[in-house]
Parts: structure tokens; sequence; C-alpha cells
């Protein structure tokens, strides 16, 4: 009788389910890692930082988890992991969505199919991709109790008329904006889940840009957890950052971390002790100081921050971090990679980090308000149209581009009246007095016509063709368009009843907004006077230096394309920027004048026949500069070609 109970017993054994394991000890029982998309094959090891990321996936407490990541975090393999989990201990529906269907398809050709046949005990649970019922497709595996549905986030069918337990999206920050026009995926993803009580929503992403991060603000939204390691010599726990990593001038090799309580240098010999040695006491004892630990806590999700300083891979070690950042820190691109991919950080693609307010205005220059300093060679003029005022800002140009911002001023009133228009002749018009005693014209002046008062600018700039003969009056418009050149060719507006174009017509120019924006944020940067360099007087208002600065770059996504653009908060006012952008479209006018060459001698000896030989000349007895172009003769040649001088 008892060798019937244990041949009984053993016979039972084999329908009892197996144990329930976590996903961090379901790995490493059972997980393998295929050659085609691992550096190293075979078994595979949970890393410790790896470890509470990946249990959270099958705590039954947690709902949603968010993980905001470097690369060489082994986060791919994480996601592999808790799909093979669900296949073969607790088999569920499940929704993988990548940034698009190729991303989809990729992943499952390259992670999931190796995962699948390399993995015993997943061998035969999803029906082999050659079979007649075709239940195994590319992005489709089915297997008994379940689904695994890879999805595009470009694609609303994806997200239609289904239902998963399990929705696991992976680099939510390179999503679309919208699924067609579905809306957001993590929001669509989410609700195919509602109807599942033990359901679990789990987003991954490498940051991308602060403030359109999606990652940052689902982090932003959890209890932020960082993984803490003990100082090797003072046991103070911290969790590592990237400002207390310090190295030798010129020597990233000597990269170390500095302890932020008691100044230890801790070197990178230390570093796998740290992070093994906080997890071995995190488990020993869950309310220890070690470990992943919330640093807000009272949020009603788990979030995780993990970095390539944690990283066990020879490539992530701290010397070759330093080494990466010295190499990228000059170019804001490869810092932005640096920043996104190496710290796991977004980043602020804001120049105001870099051109402030306060610092802008902290470098001016005691030099007359209203007149033009020493090496102004040209001066021109930016107006903005405003509902009920004008911006106006005089610029002073010299050779290579160095500028002074002569004066800005405001002129009040309404647009729709010509008050305000004479006023602003009175600005356009009238020479201002050098720095050498002379005086100097505006030679283009460039005014905005994309307000609400498009009519009456139209017909003011028609108005100026007769008004001057040392200053012309151009008609912009800003342009949409992203690498447009700073000025472009003109359309005529003016027709007659027959719609025919008319021969004095009225010309419109068009300016790359985008493109002049980023080449005068380039010159606020600029730290040495010189070529490109921006000088500013003393008695420019702080509101003025605001409004140079409030604008920043963004980046979003248009059906699927990464698109930047400039962008200010609500109800800030950036006329200064606006007037810097049509004062430097006006100096490049007159690139298409002259030649490039000669330009700055040809003004400056025009400017030399009004320097005096003693004493100044009256503003009211100043004559115009001779050979000056004029509102007449200041036409583009037609037959060389508008920018065939550029």
């Amino acid at each position: 009788m008892p060798e019937i109970k244990e041949i009984v017993s053993e016979i039972l054994q084999g329908f009892r389910p197996p144990a329930k394991l976590k996903l961090s000890e379901w790995a490493d029982k059972y997980a393998v890692l295929s050659a085609e998309s691992s550096a190293e094959a075979g078994r595979w090891k949970t890393i410790p930082y790896q470890r509470g990321i990946m249990d959270a996936f099958t705590d039954p407490m947690i709902t949603m988890i968010t993980v905001m990541k470097s690369a060489r975090v082994g986060y791919t393999k994480i996601l592999n992991h808790a799909i093979g989990y669900h296949i073969h201990q607790d088999p569920c529906s499940i929704m993988l969505v990548q940034p698009t269907i190729e991303d989809a398809e990729g992943y499952s050709k390259e992670e999931i199919a190796p995962m699948l046949r390399d993995t015993p005990c997943l061998q035969g649970l999803v029906t082999d991709a050659k079979a007649k019922d075709g239940s195994n497709t590319t992005l489709t595996k089915i297997y008994p109790g379940g689904t695994l549905g890879l999805v595009g986030a470009n694609s609303p069918r994806g997200f239609r008329r289904v239902s998963r337990r399990i929705v696991l999206s992976d680099e939510v920050d390179g999503y679309p904006m919208s699924a067609g026009s579905e809306g957001d995926q993590i929001k669509l993803g989410i609700k195919r889940s509602e109807y599942f009580w033990n359901r679990k929503i789990v987003l991954g992403s490498t940051p991308t840009v602060k403030e359109l991060s999606r990652i940052e603000r689902h982090y932003e939204a959890s209890d932020q957890r960082r993984y803490f390691v003990p100082c090797p010599q003072c046991d103070h726990p911290q969790y590592l950052k990237w400002a207390n990593l310090k190295w030798d001038e010129n020597q990233p090799e000597t990269a170390h971390f500095v302890c932020e309580k008691n100044g230890c240098v801790i070197e990178h010999s230390s570093k796998r002790w740290m992070i093994e040695e906080a997890d071995r006491r995190q488990m020993a004892d869950p309310s220890s100081p070690f470990g992943w630990q919330p640093t807000a806590p009272g949020n009603n999700s788990v979030g995780f921050h993990i970095w390539a300083a944690y990283s066990y891979s020879p490539n992530a070690s701290w010397g070759q971090l330093a080494k990466e950042f010295l190499e990228s820190k000059s170019d804001p691109e490869a810092l932005k990679t640096f920043i996104n991919t190496a710290l796991g950080e977004t980043w602020e693609e804001n120049y105001r980090a870099k051109v402030g307010a306060e610092t802008l205005q902290s470098r001016v220059e005691f030099y007359e308000p209203g007149q033009a300093p020493e090496g102004t060679i040209i001066v021109t003029a930016g107006v903005d149209v405003q509902d009920n005022r004008f911006a106006i800002t005089l610029w002073g140009w010299g050779r290579n581009e160095e500028s002074w911002v002569i004066s800005h001023e405001e002129i009040f009133g309404d647009p729709s009246k010509p008050e305000i228009w004479k006023q602003l002749d009175n600005v356009l018009f009238n020479p201002i007095r050098h720095a050498n005693g002379g005086m100097i014209p505006v030679s283009v002046a460039g005014i905005d016509t994309g307000g609400h008062y498009t009519h009456e600018t139209y017909q003011y700039v028609r108005s100026c063709m007769t008004k001057s003969k040392t200053t012309l009056v151009l008609a912009l418009k800003g342009q949409s368009q992203k690498n447009k050149p700073a000025i472009g060719k003109p359309t005529k507006v003016d027709i007659n009843f027959r719609g025919q174009i008319l021969k004095a017509s009225l010309e419109l120019f068009p300016v790359g907004t985008d493109t002049v924006k980023a080449l005068i944020y380039g010159r606020l940067k600029l730290n040495e006077i010189g070529p490109g360099y921006v000088h500013f007087h003393a008695k420019l208002p702080t509101d003025y230096f605001t409004q140079l600065t409030v604008e920043k770059q963004t980046v979003r996504y248009v059906k699927g394309f990464v698109m930047t653009e400039w962008q200010k908060p609500a109800n800030a006012r950036n006329e200064a920027f606006d007037t810097a952008v049509y004062g430097y479209v006006a100096l490049q006018y007159l690139y298409t004048r002259y030649h490039r060459a000669t330009i700055w001698d040809q003004f400056e000896r025009k400017l030399a026949v009004q320097k005096p030989e003693t004493g100044g000349i009256k503003k009211e007895e100043a004559a115009p500069l001779q050979n000056q172009p004029t509102a007449r003769t200041m036409k583009p040649n037609r037959k060389k070609g508008f920018v065939s001088s550029w």
C-alpha cells in the first residue's frame, strides 16, 4: 500500500501547478539569453538593481509601474522575462506597445522569437509560426491561457476591440503624439485593461525633452524610487548622482564618486560591492535605508529611475561615462544624447538654461542709448505690431555682424488710426547720431505683417516708398517651415480688378523665423566680444531682457515625425525677441543688394562722408548718405537671381 501511495503522489505532482515565483526568481531559474540579442548568451542572472524592478512586475499590490532609464541597464531583457513569465507561470492576455509597427515587428523577430526558441520551459507553448492555423504571426502569439499582441503606437487599429490584463508600453517617449485620431496611446492601453481587477500597466523609456517627456511626467507622478547604496568608508546611504562624479582635469579614467555626506572618495572598484551590499541588506531587512527607496512617498504608482553608473556593462565604467561626457559637452546634439541615454534624464531644450535674462543684463555696457556706438557701420530696425502698440528696436551692425542695441522703445496707440503710424515715421526716418559725431540713417526697417493689422501695415509700407531716400521699409511674414533662409524671395500682393498682379505691387518677404531665432540665441550665448557678439546699453529695462529670452525651443511629434518649434509661456511678452529677428532680416536684405565681401567697406566709406572734421552736425542739418539705395532703387536684381550673391 505505501508503494501505491507513493506512485499516486508522484502522479499528482505532475498535475500540481508550478510554485509561484517572483519575476527575478523565475528569470534566475528559467531564463536564457539568446545569441542574436545578447552580448553573452546563456543563463540569465539578475543584477541586484534589476531585482526590485522585476519583482514589482509580479507584486499583486502594484498596478502601475514607471521605469525612467538610460541605456545599458538591461531593461529590454526585463520586458522579455515578464512576457516569458506570464506565458509559463501565469497565462493571460498581454499587449506590448512599441513606437511603430516596424519597431513591434523588429522586437518580435529579434527578442520574442529567440526567447521562445531558446528557453526550455517556453518551448512548445506557442504554436509554431509555420502552423496552418495561423495563430502565431509576427505580431500575435497565442499560447494556452492567453495571447501576446504586439502593437505600434502609430496605429490606432492595434488598440481596438481588445482586452488585455498586462499592458507593457516600451520607449513611450518615442511614441507619436497620437495613435491616428484615437488619442494618447498610454491612455488607450490603460483603457484596454480596465476590466481586469489584477491588471498591470508598465511604462518604460529613455527620456527625451523636458516638459514633453511622457516618461518623466509619469515618473514624477510616482513614488520616484532611487537605488541607494552604502558608502564603502562611512556607510552613508545615497543614490548615485552625476553631480557627484568627479575626475582630474582631462583625465576621465580617474573618475570617482564623492560621498555626499563626508566627502569620501569612492573608486570604481567599489561599484559592484556597493550595489550587491545594498541588495543583500534590503533582502535581509526590508526597512533598511538601502536598495530601492521611494523619494516621493504617498503617490499612487511605483516609479524607478536607473542610469548607466549602476550598469555592470564594461562600456559603462565611471571613467567611460566621464570620457563620453567630455567628448560630447561642446556639441549640443551629442550632449543631448549623452544626457538621455547615459544619465537617463531629460534634456532641457531651453536656451534660457544657458542664456538667462539676468546673465545678459549683467554684461550691459555704458554707451549712450539712441546713439550708434563706435564700430557701428549699418543701422537697421525691427518693428513688431501689437494690438495697442508698436515695439521698435534699432540695431547697429559692425564687421562680422557684431551688433549693438541702439534703442528699444514702444509707441502706444491704435494701429487702425493714422496717428500711431506718423509717430513710427519719426523713429524710422530721422537719422541718429553716430559716436564719431556724424549722423547715420536707418538703412532698412523690417516690419511684421502677420498680426491683426495686416491691411494697415501693408498700407504703411506702400506709403514709405516715397517718404525717404535713405530708409527702405520691408513687409515681412514669418514662415512656419524649418530650415528656411533668413529672408526669401518676395511675393507681390497687389492685384487689379481682373486679378492681375500690379507692376508696382507691394512685395512681401518671407522670413525663416526658426533659422533666425536659433542664430540669435546662439549669439546671445557668446561671452567674448568679437564676431557675432551682441552689446546692450545699461539703460535697457529688465523687461527687455526677459522678453529677449522668454522663448524656448521644444520638440513635439507631428504625424509621427519629430518637429522642433519655438514656444513661449502663455501671456508672456516676446516683442524684444521678435524685433531682434526683424532687425537681423533687414540686414540680410542688404546682402542681396551688395556683395558680402565689400558691403562693409562700402558702408564705411559712406559713413566717413558724414564724419565731421571739426564738431558735430546738427540732426536737422544731416544730409543723406551719398548713393544710399532708396526704396525705389533697392530692388532685387531679377536677372541674376534673388539669392545669387548669398
